[in-house]
């Protein structure tokens, strides 16, 4: 019985020893384009799979079924009048009974019952309250979702709330357009029409409906592409964010079968939920959704960032020691580079040189962004510079300064204890002031500013 075990531990050992060298250890320059392309979608899904594994996604899926709960009759208020005011309001139904058809014959009523619903708010006669409660509810989950998508692609920072308003009024005000041109595009598509002219260029019935998903399909996943550049408040590459969509889209529609066959035409959940059963198919539904999305989300961010696939959201648990050195090597890199005229640092080039993990680097860049010490360029990606002159920064000066800063506006309690630690430090932050407060970092190249050990005694003592 122990050796059976021993066996199976030792056979899955190699296994993950194996799988491991192949998605991790392998050479990706060196190899053909499509086993690289094989390798990276591996690392990606490994990567997607661990973080659904963490339950980060899920929890925030969750959180966003509630925010959508209350704001999606709003948001349908809003749309519907910028449809109408569009003269495209018909266009609308189309599209929700799209979106809502994994919920099956079902779709079709709670389709139209939302639209009689919607076409009863008249959002031009609303009072002012009436239209800011309206405003505030849609606007409160766009930001909720902003921060789930902040979440995954390591952005701590959301918009300000300037942006926030005027970027959440385009995004109000496109959706309905999207869903005009798609709803549009696919109505084309399926005329007679259309057909007629593709059958002159001696497409047959199978081409037709291949070429029908297809366009349906592209369209789906630029929407969804749209999105994943749109939400993060950081920069998505075009290409990351549309191998998101097509990822979504074909993960959507794989869903919506599954969801169909699962829930929808089983009629035993009926029987546990009885009088609850539409309710809680349209949560679970909503709830699948938003898992959906910010699993595309992921996909896209793994893709922009390949460096990560193998750490993820997780950041390594340097001491405070270690916080401070990388600090202070970030800075020592940046102003070599600048002072020898040389191309300046990605954050992906730091944590390569560094061996650190990114997410560390980026919360480093972050917080010497802040202290206006550094700033981003406008490349792609963004590479950093020094915000002033560099020649008399010193390395003391920098440290003291990093060690003041706080994003937490609190002030700390005092008491006697506290209050005889902080003057030791002090006393000991003046002496190595004293001794090393004249060290630049471009000084760092040459030992000639080190002090020497009996100058260093005689000082002490």
């Amino acid at each position: 019985m122990a050796m059976g075990q021993n066996k199976y531990t030792l056979l899955s050992e190699r296994l993950k020893q194996q799988l491991n060298d192949l998605i991790w250890n392998a050479d990706l320059p060196d190899l053909p384009p499509w086993r690289r392309a094989l390798i990276r979608a591996l690392q990606i899904t490994y990567a997607v799979v661990r973080d659904l594994g963490e339950g980060q996604l899920s929890l925030r899926a969750m959180g966003l079924v509630y925010y959508t709960v209350i704001a999606f009759i709003p948001l349908l208020a809003l749309t519907f009048s910028v449809l109408k005011g569009l003269g495209a309001h018909n266009a609308m139904e189309p599209a929700l009974l799209n979106l809502l058809s994994p919920l099956g014959e079902r779709s079709v009523e709670l389709t139209r019952t939302i639209i009689n619903f919607v076409e009863n708010v008249r959002v031009d006669v609303l009072s002012i309250v009436s239209l800011a409660v309206l405003l505030y509810t849609v606007l409160n989950m766009m930001q909720k979702v902003e921060a789930s998508f902040n979440f995954i692609w390591s952005v701590s920072k959301g918009r300000n709330f300037a942006n926030r308003i005027s970027e959440y009024l385009f995004a109000i005000i496109a959706s309905p357009l999207l869903i005009f041109v798609s709803v549009g595009i696919t109505s084309y598509i399926n005329t007679n029409v259309f057909e007629r002219y593709l059958q002159q260029l001696s497409f047959d019935g199978f081409i037709l409906q291949i070429l029908g998903f297809s366009t349906a399909f592209l369209v789906m996943s630029l929407a969804f592409a749209f999105a994943y550049s749109f939400i993060p408040n950081t920069r998505v590459h075009f290409k990351s964010a549309f191998i998101g969509g097509l990822m979504t889209t074909l993960i959507w529609k794989g869903m919506g079968q599954i969801f169909q066959s699962v829930f929808t035409n089983s009629s035993s959940n009926e029987v546990i939920y009885l009088a609850f059963f539409s309710i809680i198919l349209v949560m679970i539904f909503m709830y699948l959704g938003w898992l959906v999305l910010l699993t595309g989300s992921c996909i896209a961010y793994y893709h922009q960032n390949p460096a990560k696939t193998r750490s993820g959201q997780r950041k390594s648990q340097l001491s405070i020691e270690e916080q401070e050195i990388s600090i202070l090597s970030v800075v020592y890199l940046i102003i070599e580079h600048f002072q020898h005229h040389e191309e300046p640092w990605s954050a992906r080039e730091l944590a390569a040189r560094l061996r650190l993990n990114p997410l560390v680097i980026d919360d480093i860049l972050a917080l010497l962004c802040d202290i206006d010490f550094i700033r981003p360029t406008h490349e792609d990606p963004e590479k950093y510079l020094p915000s002033g002159a560099v020649e008399d920064c010193t390395v003391m000066a920098v440290r003291e300064q990093i060690r003041h800063f706080t994003r937490d506006t609190s002030t700390p309690g005092s008491c006697a204890s506290r209050r005889k630690v902080q003057r030791l430090l002090k006393e000991a932050d003046a002496l190595l002031q004293e001794q090393m407060g004249n060290v630049r970092f471009i000084d760092l190249d040459s030992d000639t500013h080190h002090p020497s050990a009996a100058s260093t005694r005689k000082t002490a003592e």
